[in-house]
């Protein structure tokens, strides 16, 4: 019974981490893209859409590296998940 209910909460585990490695990667990449279609010449114009390309850059980074936290986070619960599985087991 203990068995298959930490099985379920592996999978469940598993499964928001790979939710959280797609939205780092979507993160990051939509970042990149931003980061390489502004002007740099621009910004020292003070261009607002480019200053405002800029930001999103920024904040989409910040938000890929809270979603990389995350799934190093869900990684290790799913470790600790899986020792206990196997004292379990023994």
């Amino acid at each position: 019974m203990i068995k298959e209910a930490i099985q379920k909460e592996i999978d469940r585990l598993r499964d928001e981490k790979n939710h959280l490695w797609g939205t780092m990667i979507v993160s990051f990449s939509g970042s990149i893209t931003l980061l390489l279609s502004i002007s740099l010449y621009n910004i020292f114009k003070f261009n607002s859409f480019d200053l405002f390309k800029l930001i999103l850059c920024l904040v989409g980074t910040t938000l890929g590296f809270l979603f990389l936290n995350g799934y190093f986070k869900k990684d290790d619960e799913i470790t600790r998940l899986i020792k206990n599985l196997k004292k379990e087991v023994l």
